[in-house]
């Protein structure tokens, strides 16, 4: 009877909520419940019929759409670990109002990158066989285990919210006196898979363009993944907050772009130095598509940040700060697909790859349900606390 009174309450406040939207708010909720739909139909088919008649996918080119954008939904999802380490770890309590959105958000990303991993194995019916299997010599089965560990973790991290909109004070309590510790297990897996997505491309030296390998590729995607954090934490405040008819807390975004232009010095240090040291640095002059992808990535992902946020009038701006988060947001893609596509020249034509049109509308689908699903989960759940619970 209670589940039945939960699922009753949840329906009518998603309908009373949706009563309220404007016309516009409407279509952008039935778009992407349509989207959600289709992908969720095209998944299926997928699943039925295999990866070689839905996919460009070949055995020269087995890193397709779906994997780069789990790259980038995997760094995009560690806003969830940078909030948790800023605001636990270093007790920056005046972070606190996004911390909650970020979980959230963390959570649902890394909900997304399972189920696109699934439709993206050849065999999707052996999805657990990491876990009887240990290959403990491979960074995926680290990068596999810390994911299933974090996304745990994450789920534990956003109960609370749960429990206190079902008003269960005693569940509650136990869970907020185990968030530290539990906090520290997900920063400590989420810098280990973080880390590893870049230890993978060491074992690739052949495939990966001078450009992007380097040894130090575990430290820059961790790195990476900071800067992208803060930003994530940004736009999405400012994009949930404007969903939900808020005023964000300009003070705090404001703050978390002044953190990320240090972290995005070191970066752009380290990226320099590790070029200038194994005399890489001349491939950034030359005039070919990989010299292109290769700036396009650095001037979005590091130097826009480092110019913008280091601007006054943009960390106050709700304008200036939601175009560089997204920019950093855009550049953290090139970041993560151009690996998978710098192969070493000569590369044959007929092994080129552009996916195919089953991959794109999975993949679209599957980022439609998850914002879905964050903008009734932010109305369902106490996502935006009142200052007075942050004491």
């Amino acid at each position: 009877m209670e589940l039945r009174a939960v699922a009753h309450t949840v329906i009518h406040t998603t309908r009373t909520e949706f009563e309220k939207l404007s016309k516009k708010g409407k279509i952008v909720l039935v778009t992407l419940a349509a989207l959600a739909g289709l992908g969720i139909v095209t998944g299926i088919y997928r699943l039925l019929v295999g990866l070689g008649s839905t996919t460009n996918l070949s055995d020269a080119y087995p890193w397709g759409l779906w994997l780069g954008f789990d790259f980038t939904l995997i760094a995009f999802g560690g806003t969830a670990f940078t909030m948790a380490m800023v605001v636990h770890v270093f007790n920056q309590e005046k972070y606190h109002s996004v911390l909650r959105p970020a979980l959230l958000t963390g959570f649902l990303g890394y909900i997304s990158v399972l189920v696109i991993l699934l439709i993206d194995l050849g065999r999707p019916d052996r999805f657990w066989g990491f876990i009887p299997y240990a290959n403990v010599h491979s960074p995926l089965f680290e990068i596999c285990w810390c994911i299933l560990i974090y996304t745990t973790v994450l789920a534990f991290e956003v109960a609370p919210m749960v429990f206190e909109r079902l008003n269960q004070p005693r569940t509650l309590r136990i869970f907020r006196a185990a968030i530290i510790p539990v906090t520290i297990v997900g920063i400590a897996v989420s810098t280990c898979h973080q880390s590893t997505l870049g230890t993978i491309y060491l074992a690739l030296p052949a495939r990966t363009h001078e450009l992007w390998w380097s040894w130090v590729m575990p430290i820059l995607y961790y790195l990476s993944a900071i800067g992208m954090g803060l930003s994530a934490a940004i736009l999405v405040m400012l994009v949930g907050s404007k969903a939900l008819g808020r005023e964000p807390d300009m003070e705090a975004l404001g703050g978390l772009g002044k953190i990320s232009v240090w972290i995005w010095v070191a970066y752009l240090l380290l990226r320099i130095e590790d070029l200038l040291m194994t005399g890489d640095l001349r491939y950034m002059t030359t005039l070919d598509s990989r010299g292109t992808r290769f700036w396009v990535e650095i001037l979005l992902m590091v130097v826009t940040p480092i110019v913008l946020y280091s601007i006054r009038n943009v960390r106050t701006s709700k304008v200036g700060l939601l175009w560089t988060a997204l920019a950093v947001t855009l550049g953290l893609g090139f970041n993560r697909f151009n690996p998978m596509f710098s192969e070493r020249p000569p590369v044959p034509i007929e092994v080129s790859y552009f996916p195919s049109l089953v991959e794109f509308i999975v993949q679209i689908g599957v980022l439609a349900a998850a914002a879905l699903a964050w903008y009734v989960l932010a109305r369902l759940l106490p996502i935006f606390e009142p200052e007075h619970q942050h004491a």
